[in-house]
């Protein structure tokens, strides 16, 4: 025999489940512009068949929201992890590239270097037509000048750069170790929810979230590991989170990183990053901002090495040192000797054996006496330290543009200067231009290869993206269906609850008679 309340309770089954129909919708709606929110379901189960019994067939006892479940794809989310990196790494890299081009003045169309040197091979062009003349030697001495601050300004600004990146690797190690955290947090939160039967969806949202940022600055992988079975049977997990095979978060449990300063090697000065506690040596992987950041703030170049600022730095003091020697005393990058250079020249007051740069502002005779030999002498130039030296500074007439002393129109040695200025022969690559522009092209190689692949990696990213949130996503038009059937099943489980009444009214009526 079938309960005489049955109708009563299957009615307010359904008055339940529409009502939590309609608040899954409601909470979804509310949260469409919410970062990292996946969109949620209600799982509607029916109840029985047991509970009602007619004399010929069995009545279920209505319906059930047994859980609420989050809609979110785990296979995209690594896959968007693994590309986020990569994004992260030419972003970056392109971004510093940009800005190392301003430093070298190159990414204008005011070509700075060039101008500078035309306008030091004019002045000497000048002193040539007139050596006699005191102020074709200032324009000299002045051009000089420039250019060695030209050199000093790109050094210290490409020393500035590095400074940079290197309290940009700082900040990172420290939003890795707090994201770190924050997701181990999360693990436990998410596990002590699961157990007690309490749905973590907000959790794992936040969760996620924070492996899309910290996924931005290191290269990650993770994976679920199991941790337990709750009292219903539902699998407990917690993401395992690595950076180059070591585990950066197990469960509830963060490792850290730590920085400290590098006492040798190209990155001498600089931070250098290790495990907390172990004093292991962290490997950033091959992508994420800090591996952009080590790569551009250490790499030589050399064995393979990314071309970073100690690259170009190096190529700067290359430039700075080859010049100098090749204009102070006529020997090449290859070590042959063409010229007699300035040291070989005389002044108009007849002196000779004077260098026209220097380092730091030394004399003539204190910068050849900084080293055992002449290479060693002008190892000490580079284009941090690049001067005129003292002996130009304090007098004109120490330029040396005769080949002879006592004789005042002679122009002979300038003549060299300005061929030594213009020889192809001074560097492997050609003349000084040909050199810088050398360098210059490198830089707008690798700095145009970065914004091509920061393009493609984002459009790849921005597919991803859109693939989680086709899964993931709120779509305000499906849940306005969705709004619309849980109310008119709400509304016809009410008129349920009308008739049921109805019914029990007419059969008390009847009793009652």
């Amino acid at each position: 025999m079938s309960s005489t309340f049955a109708g009563l309770s299957i009615a307010n089954r359904g008055l339940s489940s529409s009502q939590a129909g309609l608040s899954v919708t409601t909470n979804n709606i509310s949260n469409v512009n919410t970062s990292g929110y996946s969109r949620q379901t209600a799982t509607q189960l029916s109840v029985g068949p047991a509970a009602v019994y007619s004399s010929k067939s069995t009545v279920g006892a209505g319906s059930e929201v047994t859980s609420v479940d989050r809609i979110r794809s785990f296979r995209l989310d690594q896959k968007y992890w693994q590309e986020n990196s990569a994004l992260s790494t030419w972003e970056t890299k392109a971004g510093y590239l940009e800005e190392l081009q301003e430093v070298l003045g190159t990414s204008s169309s005011d070509d700075v270097f060039n101008t500078t040197m035309d306008e030091f091979y004019d002045a000497l062009e000048t002193l040539s037509g007139d050596p006699a003349s005191t102020s074709a030697r200032t324009v000299v001495r002045e051009t000089g000048r420039a250019v060695c601050e030209y050199l000093n300004n790109a050094a210290s600004q490409l020393s500035e750069l590095r400074q940079d990146i290197n309290t940009e690797i700082n900040t990172a190690v420290d939003q890795i170790n707090s994201y770190a955290r924050q997701i181990a947090d999360l693990n436990h939160r998410i596990g002590v929810a699961t157990a007690n039967g309490a749905a973590a969806n907000e959790l794992c949202d936040e969760r996620d979230l924070l492996i899309d940022k910290l996924s931005a600055l290191t290269d990650v992988t993770v994976t679920k590991t199991k941790t337990g079975t709750a009292a219903d049977g539902t699998e407990i997990t917690a993401y395992t989170v690595a950076v180059n095979g070591i585990a950066l978060v197990s469960g509830d449990n963060a490792r850290q990183l730590e920085c400290y300063t590098v006492s040798g090697g190209t990155a001498y000065g600089m931070y250098g990053i290790r495990w907390a506690g172990s004093g292991d040596a962290f490997a950033a992987g091959k992508n994420g901002s800090l591996k952009a950041y080590l790569d551009l703030r250490d790499g030589s170049g050399t064995n393979g090495e990314y071309k970073g600022i100690v690259y170009f730095a190096a190529q700067l003091d290359t430039f700075a040192g080859t010049f100098a020697k090749a204009f102070n005393e006529g020997i090449y990058k290859d070590g042959s000797s063409y010229y007699g250079g300035h040291a070989a020249g005389y002044g108009a007051d007849a002196t000779t054996g004077i260098r026209f740069f220097s380092c730091d502002g030394l004399s003539s005779a204190d910068l050849m006496a900084s080293g055992a030999t002449t290479d060693a002498v002008y190892a000490n130039i580079t284009a941090a330290s690049i001067s005129l030296s003292a002996d130009i500074e304090q007098d004109l007439a120490a330029i040396a543009a005769s080949s002879a002393g006592g004789e005042e129109g002679n122009n002979e040695n300038s003549d060299d200067l300005l061929s030594i200025c213009q020889d192809a022969r001074m560097f492997a690559s050609g003349s000084p231009e040909d050199y810088y522009n050398s360098i210059i092209a490198t830089l707008g190689t690798t700095a145009a290869y970065a914004s091509r692949q920061s393009d493609v990696q984002a459009n790849l990213v921005a597919y991803l993206d859109d693939s989680r949130s086709s899964v993931a996503g709120v779509s305000t038009n499906e849940e306005t269906a969705y709004m619309t059937k849980y109310q008119q099943a709400y509304e016809a489980s009410a008129a349920m609850v009308t008739t049921w009444n109805e019914i029990y009214q007419t059969t008390i009526n009847m009793v009652s008679d």
